[in-house]
């Protein structure tokens, strides 16, 4: 079976975070990934080279996130951008930016070179940027979230 593009940004990014040595448990319930069984992941893409990065959110997406936002795991959004980083935000800073529609919705990642993440959606921009350190830290010290 051929790998999947997504595979590999997804690949990417949890090779990063397994490296801090925070991950001793990670299962993957699709479309999300359950970090120490205490996070849920749900990891987006773009293969733009350069910023911006754009990520769309399809209604039934969308659905997903709020019923499972309301289960046993907090959510965590990663933004794989490009070969850049990550940008990292938890459900509950998604949802200031763009709220529960019944069609498709853009967020975008942009980053100036050396700078912290700024985070656009429909209903405006994330009040603090994101820095692509942050992801390392998802887990929080020695893997807690």
């Amino acid at each position: 079976m051929a790998i999947k593009k997504q595979e590999f940004y997804e690949g990417a990014a949890l090779h990063r975070l397994a490296r801090t040595g925070g991950i001793p448990g990670v299962r993957y319930t699709p479309p999300f990934f359950i970090f120490n069984e205490r996070l849920r992941v749900l990891f987006k893409y773009s293969t733009r080279t350069r910023s911006p990065w754009g990520f769309t959110f399809m209604p039934d997406e969308q659905s997903l996130l709020n019923t499972r936002s309301r289960e046993d795991y907090p959510i965590v959004i990663a933004m794989v951008c490009g070969s850049d980083g990550v940008a990292a935000i938890h459900y509950s800073a998604y949802l200031t930016i763009a709220a529960l529609r019944p069609t498709a919705l853009r967020v975008s990642c942009g980053r100036l070179h050396g700078k912290h993440y700024r985070i656009k959606g429909p209903d405006g921009q994330l009040a603090t940027k994101v820095a692509p350190s942050e992801w390392h830290q998802i887990l929080g010290p020695q893997g807690e979230s």
